[in-house]
This record gives C-alpha cells, structure tokens and sequence, in this order.
C-alpha cells in the first residue's frame, strides 16, 4: 500500500511545478525528510541553464544563513563542554568588544543567548558596504572596524537581524576551541554527521557538482550569473556550502532529542537539541518565536522550526515539524527571492494533513484486557476542595483523566509510569511531570488514596444504582 508521501507526490511535485514557473526560478532541488531518512528528492529547472543540468540531492548551492544554525550547535557544544554561559557578555570572551558604542542598550547586555536568538541589539553588519562591494572583512579588520560598530536599539526590545552577532560567535569558537572556525567545524560535526559534501571552501571536486547561482534582471527574462564572494570574517553567519541529501541528515539530528547522548554523529545531546528548539522571544501574537539559532514558525495549527539563506545567486529553506518528525529542503539557485519558505511549509502541510485525514478515515475501537495488577488502582478520586480525577487504564498503561471534558482536573491529563516500587508510579506530562504518584492501601489490600504534587486524593465508592 501506498504511503502517505507516495499518494500526495503527484499533487506536491506539480504544485512545485507551477511555483518554480510563477516565481521564475531557475532551477531548485527539494528534498522530504521522515524522521532518519530521505524518503525523496526532486530537481525542477535547471542547476545550469547553459547546459540544462537538472539539479538532485547532490548538487551543491551555497547555504547561506542556515550556517547560522550549525554555528549556533557548535557554541552550545562549548557550553556543554563548560567553557562559556548562554548568558555571558560577549565582551568576557571577546575583550576588543567593550570599544563598541551602545546607541541604546549596553555592551555589557550583549549575551550570547541574546546573539543567538537576535534580540542583542547589535547592528547588521560590520560598517563595510561589503554587500555592495562584494569585499568583506577579514576577521582582523571585523575587529579593528569595532570602535565605529554600534549597538542600535535596547537589548530585548524587538528583533534585530544581525550577520555580525555570529560572525562575531565564529571568533568565540576559535578562541575557546583554540582551533580555526572551519577546522572545528569540520571536526566537530561537519564529519562526524557524514556532511560529506558540506563545505567552507569549496575544493576543485565539488566545484564540478556546484549549481550556476543567477541573479534576477528586473525588466528581462534574463538570469546573468551571480558574482562569488567569500564571507570571510563573517563566515560563521553565512559560509556554507551543502546539499539536499547532506541537509537531511541536519534534519535528521533534529529529531534525536530526549536522552540521547553525545557521540559519534549525534554531535549534541538530546537535550541540549530540544534546548535550541525553544522559544527564547516570542512576537506579541506568538506567529513567530525566535530560538537558539532556530525560528519556530506557527502555521495554522502547526508549529514549525525553520531557518532561510540568501547570498548572491542562492536561496535556501529548512523546515521541520518536530512531532511529525517530518522536514522539507528547498535549495534555488537565484537571489534576491522572497517566498522560498513556501514550498516547504505547504510540502508539510499537504503531509500532515493527508496523515490526519487517513487517520481519521481507519479509526477503530480498541480493546485491551487491563493487567490483573492494575485493576485495584482504577476508579474515580477526589482530593480537596473537590478536585477530582480518575485512574484509567489505556493500552495497558495507567493514566489521570478527567471525569469529563467540561470538567476541571488539576492534575490531568498525564500517564503513570511504574517506577520499580511498589505502588509508587511517576507522572509523564502534564502540571505533575516528573512527580511520584503513591498509592496508600489499606490492610485488606485496598486503594483509598493517592499522594501528588502537595494533595491527596482519596478514591471514592461507586455509588449504587438506585
């Protein structure tokens, strides 16, 4: 039987078809990421239009800003390894910092979360017109240029983009790795996730899978081709080079939160990951929250984290749903372009709609005999001033329901977890995570009550149909 993926590709390739004609793109590789695989990838137009090739999941573009979120790993690795705090002053790691002028805010105010998340206050770039040049600074002249950098607008007042917060977090990787920002990069997670085709500097071999970058001519149906310029001192915020295949496997890391540990290609713990994920600033009607290197996104009912690029001649988009474990790539080869982000939401909108409605479609009722052990503890409970609750077994496990749906229940919903001990069960989810449920019995081996979160819940008597 067909999965929900291979059912919704007609639709999803030709509606693909028809952005890629009314945004005039050249050419775009996409690429869909369940979980630990990517289960497909398509090119549209072309990678070169001299010679028609089609771009796929090996053709290479320049990345752009998603480097932003490779740097942000590499200094949450330096803060697991203990040699920085979120919260630290750039200026305790970077003393040359502390000549900036603070139009607003303070030099002392900017944090490395605040960097991260872009909520520093710091100005856009380095005061080089490097865009209109194409000639960016070296990390020396980045440094030397800091007496005429400002700090613009109040730390935590509002967003405020800036390419040289992680330019400048670039220099913090260096300096406290005691290695180069390429060197540690490609060390500590380019090649231990297998990110083979993922690069800095390009070599002479993977120059020759490289997409033509274009740039749009605005009165013509003309796509001259896009200038290259190294990012230099400002790499950190928007060096890399990667692929669809390779980006897959950044999505992929993604979703191995929870416990996992730091090893081999899992290059950050899971906890750690699930830190990154988290809203650290939200836009006053929560569209839009701003995490650690990551933007989560709220689409209707769906939240997703995602992170965009732009440099001459490239424009990219990632985009996850984290309880789907599904993603979505998209990598064109033109710039300036707005809209990128499209293609992947309504890619995973289309998914998990189509998983919603199916279902839908194939519930069933269940039925699972409750295990002998369980059966004392079930039935309704109150603790005061009447709040009640009920233990319920599903699927074999016990849980905290509420009565009824129009019904307040404190510590509800939640699963009970059995914990070794006798009686004694731990709460997963809800106002009581993390908590021990005990169960008091009575000599005749009864349940009368139960113990969490400061009340006690006292089980109550059916009562008798009259």
């Amino acid at each position: 039987m067909p999965s929900i993926i291979e059912q919704a590709l007609t639709g999803i390739t030709e509606r693909i078809d028809q952005i890629v004609l009314d945004q005039r793109l050249p050419g775009l590789a996409v690429g869909i990421v369940r979980d630990q695989e990517l289960v497909w990838s398509a090119g549209f137009g072309h990678a070169d239009l001299e010679t028609k090739r089609r771009p796929d999941e090996e053709t290479i573009s320049r990345v752009a800003s998603i480097t932003k979120t490779f740097t942000a790993t590499a200094i949450m690795q330096l803060r697991d390894d203990g040699l920085l705090t979120l919260d630290d002053s750039l200026v305790k790691h970077l003393p040359e910092f502390s000549v900036v002028n603070a139009r607003a805010g303070t030099v002392e105010g900017v944090t490395i979360r605040r960097m991260l998340s872009h909520r520093s206050g710091l100005v856009t770039e380095s005061p080089f017109p490097c865009w209109d040049s194409l000639e960016f600074p070296s990390r020396e002249a980045m440094l030397a240029a800091l007496p005429q950098t400002e700090i613009v607008i109040r730390q935590d007042s509002a967003f405020k983009y800036s390419n040289l917060a992680f330019g400048l977090l670039g220099d913090v990787i260096s300096r406290l790795s005691g290695r180069p920002y390429f060197e540690y990069m490609q060390a500590e997670i380019l090649e231990p996730l297998g990110l083979t085709s993922s690069v800095f500097e390009l070599t002479e071999e993977l120059r020759s899978r490289m997409a033509v970058g274009y740039s749009r001519s605005p009165y013509a149906d003309e796509f001259p081709k896009a200038p290259y310029a190294l990012l230099n001192g400002l790499a950190a915020c928007g060096q890399l080079h990667s692929t669809v295949a390779d980006l897959a496997k950044w999505i992929s890391l993604q979703f191995r939160t929870g416990d996992a540990e730091r090893r081999g290609e899992q290059v950050l713990p899971g906890s750690s990951i699930e830190e990154m994920h988290r809203p650290q600033y939200m836009e006053p009607d929560w569209s839009f929250g701003y995490c650690l290197g990551w933007r989560a996104r709220r689409v209707g009912e769906h939240v997703y984290h995602e992170h965009g690029g732009g440099i001459h001649g490239f424009a990219s988009q990632v985009m996850f749903s984290k309880p789907h474990r599904l993603g979505v790539i998209a990598l064109a080869n033109v710039w300036p372009h707005a809209g990128l982000y499209e293609i992947p939401s309504e890619i995973l909108e289309t998914l998990i709609n189509a998983e919603a409605e199916k279902s839908s479609h194939n519930e069933t009722v269940t039925t699972s005999k409750t295990p002998i052990e369980l059966e004392r503890y079930l039935g309704s409970y109150e603790a005061q001033p009447s709040i009640p609750v009920n233990i319920a077994c599903r699927d074999g496990s016990l849980r905290l329901e509420a009565p009824s749906s129009d019904e307040y229940s404190l510590h509800a919903p939640a699963s009970l977890e059995p914990t070794g001990d006798t009686d004694v069960f731990c709460v997963r989810g809800g106002r009581g995570a993390g908590e021990r449920v005990a169960f008091e019995i009575d000599a005749g081996g009864n349940v009368h009550s139960f113990s969490l979160g400061g009340f006690v819940y006292h089980k109550l008597k059916p009562s008798r149909a009259g």
